[in-house]
C-alpha cells in the first residue's frame, strides 16, 4: 500500500498507481508491504529501485547507512506488535533526497502512523525530503519515549508485587501456593519487558546511527535550522538511551530479587518438611517399640499402660516442637 503526505500542512494526499508522476506537494510517500504493481510505480515515479525486505535486514552498519548519488539509503530496526500482543522488530527503511522522502516497512509501525505527525506542535515544519525525515524522526523519539515511560510504570507495578508479597500472600484453600505462582508470572512478564526494552534500544542505536551520517552527507542541503533540529533529536535519543539502560539494570535487579523470593517460599517450604520429619521420629520410634510382640514387657500388664504409652508419644512430638518454636525456626 502506498500512501503519499504532505508533511508541512500534515495532511495525506490521494495518488493512483496510474499518475504519471507524484503530487508535487508530497514529500513524505510511505510504501507498506509495496506489491509488484506498487514497487513499478515507485520505480516510475521517483527513478529508483525502492530497497527490498533482505536489503533492509542486513545488520551491517554499511548496509544500513549509505548513498546514492544524491539520495541517501537509511534503515533501522523499529518495534511493532504482531497479532499476539507480542512485541518484535521489524526493519523500516528510508531514502532521503532533496524533495521527497521514501519510506519502506513490511510491518505496522505505530511510530510512523501519520496521525501521531499530525498531532505534533512546535517548530516550523521543514519541507523537502529532509523536512519529513526530520518530522518522521521526530515522531519516532517520542513514540519510544512514551513505550519507556510504560515500561517504567509496569517494572514499578511489578516491584510492588515482589516487595509486598509477604503481606499480602493469598490463603492456601485450594492447597497450591498462590504466592510463589504469583512470582512467577512476575518473572515471565518481566522477561517480556526486558525484551521490549531491548528492541527499543536498539532502534535508538539504529537513529543514534542515522542523524550524524545525514549531518555529514547532506552537506549544504540541510538547512540550519534542520542541522539544529537533528541535533535536538540526537540529544533526545541519547537521553532515552541512558533512561533505557537505566531501566535494564532495573529489570535485571526485579528478576534477581524475584528468583530470590522464589527461592525463599521453596526454602519455608523445606523448612516445613524438614521439621515435620523431625517431629515425627521420636513417635514413630516410640510406637514402633512398644509394637514389638516380646512375650516380657512389663508395659503389657499396667491398668494405665495404654494412656502412658499415649502421652508418651504425644510428649514426644510437642517437646522438638517447643523447641524449634523457642529457636525461633518457624
Amino acid at each position: 500500500m502506498i500512501t503519499c503526505f504532505d508533511t508541512v500542512a500534515k495532511t495525506q494526499i490521494p495518488v493512483s498507481l496510474e499518475a504519471p508522476a507524484l503530487p508535487p506537494a508530497a514529500n513524505w510517500i510511505d510504501a507498506f508491504r509495496p506489491d509488484a504493481a506498487e514497487i513499478v510505480f515507485l520505480r516510475r515515479a521517483l527513478g529508483f529501485e525502492p530497497p527490498t525486505y533482505e536489503r533492509l535486514s542486513e545488520i551491517e552498519n554499511s548496509s544500513r547507512l549509505y548513498a546514492v548519488g544524491d539520495r541517501l539509503y537509511l534503515s533501522t530496526p523499529m518495534i511493532y506488535q504482531d497479532q499476539g500482543g507480542i512485541v518484535r522488530a521489524t526493519p523500516l527503511g528510508f531514502v532521503v533526497g532533496k524533495d521527497r522522502l521514501l519510506t519502506v516497512h513490511f510491518e505496522p509501525i505505530a511510530a510512523c502512523d501519520f496521525k501521531r505527525l499530525s498531532g505534533q506542535s512546535g517548530d516550523r515544519p521543514s519541507s523537502g525530503g529532509y523536512g519529513a525525515l526530520l518530522a518522521i524522526l521526530d515522531s519516532i523519539v517520542d513514540y519510544l519515549a512514551d513505550e519507556l515511560e510504560m515500561l517504567a510504570n509496569q517494572l514499578d507495578t511489578y516491584s510492588h508485587v515482589i516487595f509486598r508479597h509477604d503481606d499480602r500472600r493469598a490463603t492456601r484453600a485450594s492447597g497450591d501456593d498462590a504466592g510463589e505462582r504469583s512470582l512467577r508470572r512476575v518473572l515471565r512478564n518481566l522477561g517480556r519487558v526486558g525484551g521490549h526494552a531491548s528492541r527499543i534500544g536498539e532502534g535508538l542505536l539504529g537513529i543514534s546511527r542515522m542523524a550524524p551520517f545525514v549531518i555529514h552527507m547532506a552537506g549544504e542541503t540541510l538547512l540550519p535550522e534542520a542541522r539544529a533540529k537533528i541535533k535536538t533529536i540526537v540529544r533526545d535519543v541519547s537521553s532515552l538511551t541512558d533512561y533505557e539502560r537505566h531501566l535494564s539494570d532495573k529489570i535485571q535487579f526485579l528478576l534477581d530479587a524475584t528468583l530470590g523470593m522464589i527461592n525463599v517460599d521453596q526454602n519455608d517450604i523445606f523448612k516445613v518438611l524438614t521439621l515435620v520429619s523431625v517431629v515425627g521420629i521420636p513417635p514413630t520410634l516410640i510406637a514402633s517399640m512398644y509394637g514389638m510382640n516380646f512375650k516380657n514387657m512389663p508395659e503389657l500388664d499396667w491398668t494405665y499402660g495404654y494412656p502412658y504409652g499415649l502421652v508418651l508419644i504425644a510428649l514426644s512430638a510437642l517437646i522438638p516442637l517447643a523447641w524449634f518454636k523457642w529457636r525461633g525456626w518457624f
